[in-house]
């Protein structure tokens, strides 16, 4: 289902048919608001697989994986990339499950040993892991810890993700039966931006009329 598609049937649901072309709420505003929705399903499965499983994970359909992502030096030994999105902070780093790199021939690394916050402190004392390379996230951008030059490199990054929220005709990355959670936050948020009183006067007041 394609992000278009799939907004399209949230305005059906809150305007019960087809919303106005001069409505306050457009596709764009509720693009914006999908990615809170997103975040919230995936929540809902890293618990649900606590109650089925026992075990605390996000179902592998939450999952895009980006490529070509450039990689560049930080400082001595620490390198960098910048994530596509944000993680959503699920877990210790459930929000990013892989990161490799991969060379002008297209061989590629083995996936990074991800340090806690907690490890950050002491990592340097611990003993190295023959052929692995230590990275952290850290908001919008990963580091990786190696004196490997790894600015020849371009990495692949697996993380949660609804997907390319830049493009409305794109696959929206989400398992159908999370559908329902996210249409019940959605609809949640667009009533509420319904219901409030409009300013229809400039007089220089906030307060609507």
């Amino acid at each position: 289902m394609t992000r278009a598609f799939y907004i399209e049937r949230v305005l059906r649901q809150v305007f019960g048919g087809y919303n106005r072309d001069d409505s306050e709420i457009t596709k764009n505003l509720v693009n914006t608001w999908l990615e809170d929705a997103i975040a919230a399903a995936a929540k809902q499965c890293y618990k649900d697989s606590i109650v089925i499983d026992g075990i605390g994970y996000v179902n592998g359909s939450f999952y895009t994986t980006f490529k070509g992502i450039s990689v560049t030096k930080d400082e001595n030994f620490l390198w960098k990339i910048t994530l596509p999105q944000i993680p959503f902070g699920i877990g210790r780093n459930e929000g990013i499950s892989t990161l490799q790199f991969k060379d002008s021939s297209n061989s590629i690394s083995l996936p990074v040993v991800w340090l806690s916050e907690a490890q950050k402190g002491y990592y340097q004392s611990m003993r190295p892991i023959p052929g692995k390379i230590l990275a952290y996230p850290q908001g919008e951008f990963v580091y990786i810890i190696s004196t490997i030059i790894l600015s020849v490199y371009t990495a692949t990054v697996s993380m949660i993700s609804g997907g390319d929220s830049t493009n409305l005709n794109s696959t929206l990355n989400v398992p159908a039966d999370y559908f329902p959670i996210m249409d019940e936050f959605l609809k949640q948020q667009l009533m509420a931006e319904r219901l409030v009183p409009q300013d229809t006067t400039n007089e220089g007041s906030d307060q609507p009329k």
